[in-house]
């Protein structure tokens, strides 16, 4: 693991060089909600350092090992939550701490730390959010994109109420390894299913290494202020996969297929018994219609 500068943040950040590089444009894995890159599965990654790209992972802000903005307080998710029919722009009804559009700069300032002029992005759930906004307000950086597991924040989709995401306030550490352990299955994919053992190891990791309940919220509020990108979407002029599990009972499949319907000409890859996580195995499912959708 390395540090970098961007942003004005410190981003936690690693890289895995591919075996026998086919691509001049690394792949940059984009997390979501809370979770931290310690969470990307190392067969999934191996599988496209093998296929010939360098693989970029990194740590959002606010989460993990990469900078916190605890100065800018805890919004108030419950206010938000009311306030969503009031957002007819995209816009918050009032302030929040950051925005996604703030969270798609930290991945170009990245960028700019490497010295990559261009990558290919891989983004899930809240990531999925980031890379949207990656491809509407920063297309000249993006080689092809794929969205996984997100939505496009339209007011006619199901969304996950506030209880399943907001992160417990607990301070006993095997109380939180509990929490999380179950957290992790709790949405999990069927058909690429984590052992009840490796979950709990993730879990002890994840806690130990760090939970930080107020960066989540601080998250979630970007998520929920961002509102509908239905409009922005329409914009997008970069190659866009959409890949989504239609046993996602976090955000529905439909949510998925509907960005897939918004952005012009993107290709639409429904994944069978794929959940809201990165199941041992998925890599070998979607990996061949993802290297053919990035040329190798």
């Amino acid at each position: 693991m390395a540090f970098a500068d961007a942003n004005g943040l410190r981003l936690c950040y690693e890289v895995f060089e591919a075996e026998e590089k086919r691509s001049d444009m690394p792949l940059i894995l984009i997390r979501g909600l809370g979770t931290q890159m310690i969470q990307w599965p190392k067969p999934f990654i191996d599988y496209f350092t093998q296929a010939g790209l360098d693989v970029i992972i990194f740590d959002n802000r606010d989460v993990g090992e990469s900078g916190k903005l605890d100065a800018a307080g805890v919004p108030d998710i419950m206010a938000l939550l009311a306030g969503l029919d009031a957002m007819t722009d995209g816009s918050a009804p009032f302030p929040v701490p950051y925005e996604l559009s703030d969270m798609a700069q930290d991945v170009i300032g990245l960028m700019d730390a490497l010295g990559i002029a261009r990558a290919h992005i891989w983004g899930m759930s809240l990531g999925g959010m980031v890379a949207q906004h990656l491809a509407f307000s920063h297309a000249d950086r993006l080689g092809k994109v794929m969205c996984v597991m997100s939505t496009s924040g339209d007011a006619a989709l199901p969304r996950p109420s506030a209880g399943e995401l907001a992160p417990p306030d607990e301070d006993d550490e095997a109380a939180l390894i509990d929490y999380m352990t179950e957290n992790l299955g709790q949405h999990a994919s069927t058909a690429f299913v984590t052992p009840l053992a490796a979950r709990r190891a993730l879990a002890e990791k994840i806690v130990k290494r760090c939970y930080h309940p107020q960066g989540i919220v601080r998250q979630m509020a970007a998520a929920l202020a961002d509102g509908s990108r239905t409009a922005r979407l329409k914009n997008i002029d970069v190659p866009f996969m959409v890949i989504h599990g239609d046993v996602d009972t976090l955000v529905d499949i439909s949510c998925g297929k509907h960005i897939a319907d918004t952005v012009p000409n993107a290709i639409w890859r429904p994944v069978a018994g794929m959940g809201h996580d990165i199941g041992p195995g998925l890599e070998d499912e979607i990996g061949p219609d993802v290297l053919a959708f990035l040329g190798l």
